[in-house]
């Protein structure tokens, strides 16, 4: 049976409602979180790269294109009359003392609040011990006696409680933020447990000489700097292009395969997240004679483009909490192997390079809800690049 689509003023109210219901269950009476400066005395290796990472960086105070949004998402809820809330605080400022009242709308977003700045925070994560399946996103259940929990044996010679988990060894520990969004439409914005597979932590923290912890005799730990989208190494990791020619004469083509590698979709669940390939063709002194998009490669040559978008009504490119429907969805799937062909005319064509670019953002995107260009959310990724003389 087809859902009963919302109105946007309901939707609003339904975000507000449910996002107040929704924050993670910590036991009346649990040990407090901790700012994650206090562990680098004893991790000061595993403190430096999580401050590297976007779980350090993860709040509307240190993301700027997280903040962009969530001013963009604010205005949407006033504009139909409605309370603005931080109900995405779940994931992005989970340590926040007054987590349910930012979720709600009845608090707002505080810079000098170090619950909220310290963003993913050590001991938010390694006092996890259940993910708990929500309707529309998930959240956790946190330990009520302090213990910090690992995928290695407790260590009755830590100088604080420990604890083994099977959460951090197979990487579900990281569901309970990444595993969907439903919207109040009932969209599917992020799914990564339809559209992923296998274990998180193996290629996001991946292993890394050096001990733990001091007096550790371990001589490896988890890269705590979390790689993923930002990083190019990650990226080339993550999908293989190739091409070559085929056929003759007028039948010449050119043909560009991309292929997933990454254990989940390329590119990832987050709604933003854009790749697509660039082909020009150049003469013997290397001018372009032919690309297969000048501007836009979602107007110009759609089928060289791996996207999410949504829409509403007949508008296609909404933010998702907006979105009523999927408008489409090229992105590759595990293990995916796509194939572009362009036929080859010009007999002046010395050349062919065809590029797989990597985007955090579309350009519209970054002008429609001001995202800073900053050099990180405006960055062009170079994946991969391969070239072929043609004789």
């Amino acid at each position: 049976m087809k859902s009963k689509v919302l109105a946007p003023a309901a939707a609003a109210l339904l975000i507000s409602l449910s996002a107040a219901a929704q924050a993670h269950n910590i036991p009346e009476g649990a040990a407090p979180l901790e700012k994650s400066e206090q562990c680098a005395a004893c991790h000061s290796e595993i403190y430096k790269e999580w401050q590297e990472s976007f779980h350090a960086k993860s709040s509307v105070h240190e993301d700027s294109a997280h903040k962009a949004m969530h001013q963009a998402f604010s205005k949407f809820l006033t504009d139909q009359g409605k309370k603005a809330n931080y109900h995405c605080a779940a994931c992005h400022a989970p340590m926040a003392d007054n987590l349910k009242a930012l979720m709600s709308g009845e608090a707002a977003p505080d810079s000098g609040n170090w619950t909220q700045t310290d963003g993913v925070g050590c001991t938010f994560c390694h006092r996890i011990e259940a993910v708990d399946k929500g309707k529309n996103f998930d959240q956790y259940t946190l330990g009520k006696d302090g213990a910090y929990h690992t995928s290695r044996p407790a260590n009755p010679k830590a100088p604080h409680p420990t604890a083994q988990s099977p959460l951090f060894a197979d990487g579900k520990v990281c569901m309970g933020c990444h595993s969907q969004y439903i919207n109040p439409h009932e969209v599917p914005v992020c799914v990564m447990t339809e559209e992923g597979i296998g274990n998180c932590v193996t290629c996001h923290m991946p292993p890394t000489e050096g001990a733990p912890a001091v007096g550790s005799t371990a001589k490896i730990h988890a890269s705590h700097r979390v790689l993923g989208g930002h990083d190019l190494d990650m990226l080339q990791k993550a999908a293989a292009l190739d091409l070559k020619i085929e056929g003759g004469g007028k039948e010449r083509a050119v043909v560009v395969t991309v292929k997933n590698i990454t254990e989940h979709t390329f590119p990832s669940t987050n709604p933003m997240r854009m790749a697509f390939v660039k082909v020009r063709t150049k003469d013997k002194n290397g001018a372009v004679i032919w690309e297969n998009f000048k501007e836009d490669p979602l107007k110009e040559d759609k089928q060289a483009v791996f996207f999410k978008a949504f829409k509403a009504g007949d508008k296609v490119g909404v933010p998702s909490w907006a979105a009523e429907g999927l408008a489409f969805d090229t992105r590759l799937k595990v293990g995916e192997t796509r194939s572009l062909s362009y036929p080859i005319y010009s007999p002046e064509i010395s050349e062919i390079e065809a590029e797989l670019i990597y985007l955090l953002f579309p350009p519209k995107a970054i002008d429609t809800f001001g995202i800073p260009k900053d050099g990180v959310n405006d960055k062009r990724y170079s994946v991969a690049k391969k070239s072929v003389k043609v004789r």
